[in-house]
């Protein structure tokens, strides 16, 4: 320790002659005393040391720009040699804007247009935060400096529910403007300050054991690459939050496995853009590691004892090293800070943001036209299916026709029909509604609803829907001066503000069935009872007026009589004429409403039919939206090739 005081001699030649990690001996803290140089005057010393952080405070936190979902989108001063792929990217969130992640866009398009652009990246736990934040912690901290204030933030253990972690660089005394998204906290690590980085620690926001039903609903790459972001509150849609790289922690192979189900759904190797680290229980010895593989095994408690033991002493440092290695971490570290080396024009990590940007649109247009192909190529065997359901539909129109007549035929001629002759009327009133409502409910269209069922089973096992997809559109006649609704010309009464509900096609011989006895019947007992009660009263009548004339004038039995047999006479051929015609009227009126349901349920059938042919045989509208998607990712594939080949030739 008095050797490292004085700047003679590293940390190797206090201890042992082991090696140590290169980060280690190239801290900014040692180098610092190690440079010999003379003493200054005050003023002049105070002046530089205080105007050199101040300059680089403000160099990072320029850079470091969150823009709003509801920011104004003004045109920033873009460098020239960005302005081409710039444009290229904005054109595509135009043209391709159903296929593209807006997110991801607007955070590609932030640091083209930034002179040095902060990196952002993720560090997502799977089952808590709290083992992502000691991640984060070992990653960030300085082993030969003592333990900060933002260190002990993250090893605090939470309950569960705590605010996402942004780690930026800066004094631990700055002030941030508070957001209920996450909590920032400012870290003087010197990882941050060289690379130009923003650490977001977080979780998922997938349950592991609802992941395969979230995977349906949204690609595994968009949740890892675009964290999810809940307010305290919990209150709104999550917001999202783009980064550049993602890495991931799992405890455990239970965590390992649910993020293998998870992530199975995308074909894109994202080695360069996402990590996977799952905590397990350390190796004895340190274990050769594939810096390039997308996953990586560490264990978070050995690399917090390494670090604790070589800042309780330097000393410890070959136990720190055995440690550090056996833990897993430093193919961590070397993957956190790879490709982040300032190269012109843009870095490696924003080519590879713009890269998968332009594959993720690619895949989905060429998952949509895979689709449609697919649609396409179904026509012909569909067509076969259809002509055979239109010939079944023929045969059962044409046999539901025959039935409803020859049915109704036997019904109206049967003796149950007969019971409601007129000269019966008198002593069965009472059972009009029951004959009447036996006839429709017996043999009106009883085959026919139960071959539609058939043939909608039918319908259903080759693709056709119930329903229509859409509304039907019907043809409405222009309104004229004529036939405008004024003082003189009314509008109709007749129109019903009944709102049905939608029904299988099936339904509506049943549905039809049940109106006719609601419209018909009641009305056919109403009359039955009111000719009943006129031929009495005018039967009655007759007769008062007919004991009358025999009481009070010099008319014979004979002449009173004839007045009697006259009003029963006329009040019985009344009622006959009225009954026997409201009876006529009933059964055209039950013919005629069977035959209409028939052209209705066959009409429908037929247009449920069309729909479908004309749904898939249409000109697909989408295409021109596709190709000018692709034009439009050709042209940032063109920019971002120019700009590898000027950096080619700047080398």
């Amino acid at each position: 320790m008095h050797q490292l005081q004085h700047g003679n001699s590293s940390p190797q030649q206090c201890t042992s002659p082991s090696p140590m990690p290169p980060w280690v001996a190239s801290a900014s803290r040692l180098t610092s005393l190690t440079k010999r140089r003379a003493i200054e005057r005050l003023p002049a010393a105070f002046g530089r040391h205080k105007a050199a952080p101040r300059a680089l405070n403000l160099r990072v936190r320029s850079a470091s720009t969150h823009v709003s979902p509801t920011a104004i989108n003004l045109r920033p001063n873009i460098p020239p040699r960005n302005k081409e792929l710039y444009d290229a990217l904005s054109a595509l969130s135009g043209t391709a804007e159903t296929y593209v992640n807006i997110s991801r866009l607007q955070l590609a398009l932030s640091g083209l247009a930034a002179q040095d652009a902060v990196t952002r990246v993720a560090v997502l736990g799977l089952n808590s935060q709290v083992g992502a934040q000691r991640l984060a912690r070992l990653l960030l901290a300085d082993p030969l400096g003592n333990e900060e204030s933002w260190e002990k933030e993250l090893e605090k253990a939470g309950d569960g529910n705590e605010r996402a972690v942004l780690l930026k660089f800066g004094d631990e005394n700055d002030t941030h403007r508070p957001t209920p998204l996450y909590k920032v906290l400012s870290a003087p690590s010197r990882v941050l300050r060289a690379h130009n980085l923003e650490v977001l620690v977080s979780t998922l926001n997938v349950d592991t054991a609802n992941m395969l039903m979230t995977a349906s609903t949204e690609s595994s790459e968009e949740s890892v690459l675009v964290p999810k972001l809940q307010a305290t509150s919990a209150r709104g849609t999550p917001v999202p939050y783009p980064v550049h790289k993602t890495l991931i922690l799992g405890e455990g192979i239970d965590s390992a496995l649910a993020f293998g189900r998870f992530s199975s759904d995308s074909a894109t190797d994202m080695r360069e853009m996402v990590k996977v680290a799952v905590d397990l229980p350390a190796p004895q010895k340190e274990a050769d590691t594939d810096a390039q593989a997308e996953s990586a095994v560490i264990n978070v408690e050995v690399g917090s004892q390494a670090l604790a033991s070589f800042r309780e002493s330097v000393a410890n440092s070959q136990i720190f090293e055995r440690g550090w290695f056996r833990s897993g971490l430093p193919t961590l570290s070397k993957w956190l800070t790879s490709d982040l080396q300032p190269v012109e024009p843009i870095k490696p990590t924003m080519r590879t943001l713009i890269s998968s940007i332009a594959d993720d649109v690619e895949a989905k247009l060429l998952k949509e036209d895979t689709a449609r192909i697919t649609l396409l190529a179904s026509i012909p065997t569909d067509r076969e299916a259809t002509t055979a359901i239109t010939n079944a539909l023929d045969a059962w129109a044409e046999k539901s026709h025959t039935e409803l007549r020859d049915e109704l035929d036997e019904a109206f001629s049967a003796r149950n029909w007969h019971k409601l002759s007129w000269w019966k009327l008198l002593w069965r009133v009472d059972d009009v509604t029951m004959l009447s409502q036996e006839i429709i409910e017996r043999r009106w269209l009883i085959s026919a609803e139960k071959s539609s069922i058939f043939l909608a089973g039918r319908m259903a096992q080759a693709g056709f829907p119930e329903e229509l997809p859409k509304n039907v559109v019907y043809d409405i006649p222009v309104t004229t001066t004529d036939t405008a609704p004024t003082l003189d010309n009314p509008p109709p009464t007749n129109l019903s503000t009944e709102v049905r509900k939608s029904q299988p096609w099936s339904e509506n011989i049943a549905t039809a069935r049940e109106e006719l006895v609601a419209a018909n019947v009641p009305p056919l007992q109403a009359l039955a009872q009111r000719l009943i009660l006129q031929t009495m009263s005018t039967t009655s009548l007759s007769s008062a007026l007919s004991a009358l004339l025999y009481v009070s004038s010099s008319c014979s039995v004979f002449e009173a009589s004839a007045v009697a047999a006259l009003g029963l006479t006329f009040s019985l051929r009344r009622m006959q004429k009225l009954w026997e015609g409201a009876r006529e009227s009933w059964q055209g009126t039950v013919r005629e409403e069977g035959r209409r349901t028939l052209k209705a349920t066959e009409d429908l059938v037929r247009l449920i039919i069309r729909s479908k042919e004309q749904g898939k045989a249409a000109v697909d509208e989408g295409a021109i939206e596709r190709r000018q998607a692709r034009e439009a990712v050709k042209a940032v594939r063109e920019a971002l090739a120019k700009m590898s080949e000027q950096t080619e030739q700047q080398k």
